[in-house]
């Protein structure tokens, strides 16, 4: 199948999502249940996933859909992907730092995104080579050179199998961030990080592991902003990255060099380590 065209698309890609914020808003959650350590699904989750996937299936029946709770369906070349709640544990508890994100992948590089926090309000989104847009604002990335003076966001915590290196990495990463940047926050959704790098509110994002329906809509959203979108190793990210990396441009040679913690690792580049003993990493 030949690339589509990312902005014939966007406008039905605009009118899905904004049919999930109208079912967000007017339909509150009704049932929570586990799926993991640490992990859950409500039952909007679910419903918004239907919704959408209903309706990109009917108008789209070439490209396929990969959504966080049905799976992947269709082409697996040329996809949709959704994360109809991306931050479901601040939604659950009624903290709005959570988004509907939409994304867009044609051989592995996500060309469009879209991303709407429903009880904030903003809307971004982009298409590869046409720019990145909140609302109807143009966005570019902040101008920050100096760690000290940058803001940064890092995924949380692990959960689940291989949570103890996840954790581990995380604690490391966290201690050479918060002695270097100017401040460090866990906001609890990869595609709110994301979206605030775009906007410059956030001067990089870190997060480790790379789910695609975390990750796509923001990815995009975040290079057309500006953002140098990468693995850990500073490698252009792709859906097959261990990472999704997000900084400001000039944040790069100061970031990269930190990320090199992540070496010997299964979020590092490459095959997985033979031995990934949590002690392995350099705390």
């Amino acid at each position: 199948m030949p690339p589509p065209d990312a902005d014939a698309l966007l406008p039905l890609a605009q009118d899905a999502v904004s049919k999930a914020v109208e079912y967000v808003l007017a339909h509150p959650f009704t049932d929570i249940r586990e799926k993991g350590d640490r992990d859950i699904v409500t039952d909007t989750d679910e419903a918004v996933e239907r919704l959408v996937l209903a309706m990109l299936a009917k108008n789209t029946p070439d490209i396929g859909f990969l959504g966080e709770e049905t799976g992947a369906t269709g082409n697996r070349t040329t996809y949709w992907v959704l994360d109809p709640i991306d931050g479901t544990v601040n939604f659950s508890h009624g903290l709005p730092l959570h988004a509907i994100a939409l994304g867009l992948v044609h051989d592995e590089q996500p060309i469009l995104g879209v991303i709407a926090l429903p009880f904030l309000g903003p809307r971004y989104w982009a298409t590869h080579g046409g720019g990145a847009y909140r609302d109807d604002v143009r966005l570019h990335v902040s101008g920050t050179t100096e760690l000290s003076q940058a803001l940064l966001a890092l995924s949380d915590y692990g959960s689940g199998p291989g949570a103890r290196v996840r954790d581990l990495l995380s604690f490391a990463l966290d201690r050479e961030f918060t002695t270097k940047a100017q401040g460090l926050r866990r906001l609890g959704s990869a595609a709110v990080d994301l979206a605030f790098v775009a906007d410059g509110s956030v001067d990089a994002s870190v997060t480790l592991g790379n789910r695609t329906w975390d990750t796509a809509a923001g990815a995009v959203i975040a290079r057309e902003a500006g953002a140098l979108v990468m693995d850990a190793d500073g490698s252009p990210h792709t859906t097959r990255s261990r990472c999704a990396i997000a900084v400001t441009p000039g944040l790069r040679d100061s970031i990269v060099p930190i990320l090199d913690l992540a070496r010997d690792t299964p979020y590092w580049p490459g095959p997985t380590p033979p031995s990934n003993r949590p002690e392995e990493i350099r705390c």
